[in-house]
């Protein structure tokens, strides 16, 4: 499927939820969770990125609800779940245990696991911890959390986005490699939300620009929403996501000597998490299926890279858990 470019499809239309709650994990977090489709489909999860974006019910638009059980889960201090933007005790080794915890709470034996950006970034460490849980991977635009990855995202794309930059440089971003995210860190710990407004839009642009979207202008709601989102991806990205040098790789190798079926899909020109990054994920994943979608960025709803998405949840549940052949 190498240099696919996809007709438009349209997503399912969201079943309403026949099971939600919170579920209650280690350091007073409470994780909302929500289950669409049938109770008797083929088990999928759905890994939001972020960190701390949150789930939405047009994420299991991607799935045959009279095929598939569609569990969406809000990782610790995003969405509905509770402490909203909860920093303590909220790391990547956590997310992974919980995402076994709600596993097990909701007796399912395997699943298949979605996430695109840092959605997949989670779902390749949860799937080298947990092999034998997986029925398969499907992957988008996948984060690798190297220090090379956070220098490209925190100034290093700044020639390719020369407009986008202007808003950091206003509020005197240090153009030093590697100096913009410890700079940001600080505003944010020390700064009253009511100063960083100027912050978070430029914040807002910044990433729009990488991912080849439009930005738009910010409510005061808008701002305080992104504001507790990106204070949550601030905390994993100091500490290096919570993931060892090299780490994401590592755990790609543990699922090629897994055999777990995996897919990914990448738009060829995003700039938050780009297409380069993937070739060497894909490296370490001989066996992989692989899309790459013309002409797209990191928005998973366009036009081209939903048809992909779907086409290949299809072909999932068609084929009993496997997209056998399928390069």
């Amino acid at each position: 499927m190498a240099g696919m470019t996809a007709a438009s499809a349209t997503l399912h239309a969201p079943s309403p939820p026949f099971d939600s709650g919170w579920l209650a994990v280690s350091g007073s977090h409470r994780l909302y969770y929500e289950q669409r489709g049938v109770p008797a489909g083929m088990p999928v999860l759905i890994l939001h990125g972020g960190p701390g974006s949150g789930c939405s019910p047009l994420m299991a638009g991607f799935f045959d609800p009279a095929e598939y059980r569609v569990v969406l889960l809000d990782q610790r201090g995003a969405g509905k779940s509770l402490p909203a933007g909860g920093c303590e005790e909220n790391t990547t080794p956590a997310l992974i245990d919980d995402i076994e915890v709600l596993r097990r709470h909701l007796g399912i034996d395997r699943w298949l696991v979605m996430g695109g950006s840092w959605g997949a970034t989670l779902g390749l460490l949860y799937a080298a911890a947990h092999p034998a849980q997986l029925s398969g991977l499907l992957l988008r635009n996948p984060f690798l959390a190297r220090a090379a990855d956070l220098d490209w995202f925190f100034g290093g794309a700044r020639q390719h986005h020369p407009y986008a930059w202007q808003g950091w440089a206003a509020l005197g971003v240090p153009d030093a490699p590697g100096a913009m995210l410890p700079w940001l860190a600080e505003r944010f710990d020390r700064a009253l939300p009511a100063a960083l407004a100027a912050h978070v839009t430029a914040w807002h642009v910044w990433e729009c620009a990488l991912a080849r979207l439009p930005s738009r202008a910010l409510t005061p709601a808008d701002i305080d929403l992104l504001q507790q989102r990106y204070r949550l991806q601030l905390h994993y990205f100091r500490h290096a996501c919570f993931v060892s040098a090299g780490g994401v790789l590592a755990a790609a190798k543990c699922i090629a000597a897994a055999n777990v079926p995996i897919h990914i899909l990448q738009g060829l020109v995003d700039h938050v998490c780009p297409a380069s990054a993937t070739a060497v994920l894909l490296d370490n994943l001989p066996n992989a299926g692989r899309t790459w979608v013309e002409g797209v960025g990191h928005d998973p709803y366009h036009p081209a890279m939903q048809a992909a998405t779907l086409q290949l949840a299809d072909a999932f549940v068609r084929l009993n858990g496997s997209w056998s052949g399928q390069r």
